[in-house]
């Protein structure tokens, strides 16, 4: 046990390697710089999940955060709501780690992130499966054990309109009403296996417009916080201008 402790305690260089690949293939609301830092408050681990399972993730649960409270408030629903799901329950003391951006920490985390996504993905579909943008692998829906839709073979008659007819084709006994009742069924199919379709489109859409819209509040908030900075600076100026024009008339004075 301690043998196996020791080797989750750090990664080797090509491990790292293909961590470090991995998670630049994945697109994220906020430049990767440093690792340890990026991922400390959460809110890019809620992203790398979406990535992949969209449908585990509420994004909007995820502040972007500099307190050690808020934190490990975003840590508390990603265990409770997300990492839960994906059989993989993170200690309290790893927490901290990260949170505090302890050197080493996030990236085992992330190689077992990986390696439990990897794992949900395999044990919800075919191994080397990918998981679409709008939660479907195979076109089933992930975690909901439905297919997304179902398609019903093509009829005969369907069949030699595509290709060429049967050879010999013996004559059959004259259509039954039954077939119009099947006809009506494939009308219904095809109707809504394109409700199906636009539903996906749209989700599609939505999901993008939240990226753009987090992206869009994370750039207000940092021209919000340049103003405020430029605000206090020229404060702290005319505050010296006005000492320094008060030593000025003060040496007039003298004079």
């Amino acid at each position: 046990m301690p043998a196996e402790k020791d080797k989750m305690s750090q990664l080797d260089e090509e491990t790292l390697q293909e961590l470090f690949a991995w998670v630049d293939e994945i697109p994220l609301s906020r430049p990767k710089k440093t690792i340890t830092r990026d991922f400390s408050d959460g809110v890019m681990v809620a992203e790398v999940v979406h990535h992949f399972v969209p449908r585990l993730v509420e994004i909007h649960n995820y502040t972007p955060a500099n307190s050690t409270i808020q934190k490990q408030s975003n840590w508390g629903t990603l265990n409770r709501k997300v990492l839960s799901k994906l059989n993989y329950n993170v200690p309290e003391s790893v927490v901290r780690g990260i949170t505090n951006s302890k050197p080493g920490v996030a990236e085992v985390f992330l190689w077992k992130l990986k390696q439990k996504i990897e794992a949900y993905i395999e044990k919800k579909g075919a191994p080397g499966a990918k998981i679409s943008p709008d939660g479907y692998l195979s076109g089933q829906e992930v975690g909901s054990g439905q297919p997304a839709y179902t398609e019903k073979p093509p009829l005969r008659s369907e069949r030699i309109q595509a290709g060429r007819p049967p050879l010999k084709a013996q004559p059959g006994p004259k259509v039954p009403v039954v077939h119009q009742t099947s006809t009506s069924n494939l009308h219904k199919t095809r109707s809504l296996n394109k409700l199906n379709d636009m539903g996906t489109e749209t989700r599609l859409i939505l999901e993008e417009k939240e990226q753009a819209l987090l992206a869009s509040n994370e750039t207000v908030q940092i021209l919000q916080a340049k103003v405020r900075r430029l605000e206090h600076l020229l404060h702290l100026k005319d505050i010296r201008i006005e000492e320094l024009t008060k030593r000025v008339e003060q040496m007039g004075g003298k004079y």
